[in-house]
């Protein structure tokens, strides 16, 4: 099992909201997944990640100031990824965090379509060349009914 961040009353953190963060995989596993934002993935920043000021804290959880997406008040320390001294370094941290991922998805994204194309022209061809034989009166000058 990962180490819990050591985190202090009075400080910020950047932590996983409750169905994003590491339950059954290692908190280094789940970070990684994240070097690659997928393009057909709709979740905002906002939605997998949240920061809070810690207000106390407990062996295997803590309570934050300010309301976060938990059905209970104690929040698992698990969830934590970074603890920071202000709020805004957390959302820096945060945003710095989420843009490598969709960086990397963005440019996998490119790169799939940019070698997809020629196969794609060549298949669609392909099927519009049997699509007009299979109707050859809907492709033809003289209009009939098919047979």
């Amino acid at each position: 099992m990962t180490a819990f961040i050591d985190i202090k009353p009075g400080q910020w953190v950047l932590a996983f909201q409750q169905p994003f963060g590491p339950y059954v995989r290692e908190m280094p596993d789940l970070l990684e997944s994240y070097a690659v934002k997928h393009w057909m993935d709709s979740h905002r920043k906002e939605e997998i990640f949240f920061v809070a000021q810690v207000e106390t804290v407990k062996p295997k959880t803590f309570t934050a100031t300010e309301p976060v997406r938990y059905e209970h008040s104690r929040i698992p320390r698990c969830q934590v990824i970074a603890a920071c001294r202000s709020k805004n370094t957390a959302i820096a941290l945060r945003d710095k965090f989420f843009a490598i991922g969709e960086e990397a998805g963005d440019a996998i994204e490119k790169e799939m379509y940019r070698r997809i194309e020629k196969f794609t022209d060549r298949k669609r061809a392909a099927a519009e060349k049997k699509i007009r034989r299979l109707f050859p009166s809907f492709f033809t000058e003289s209009k009939g009914s098919a047979e």
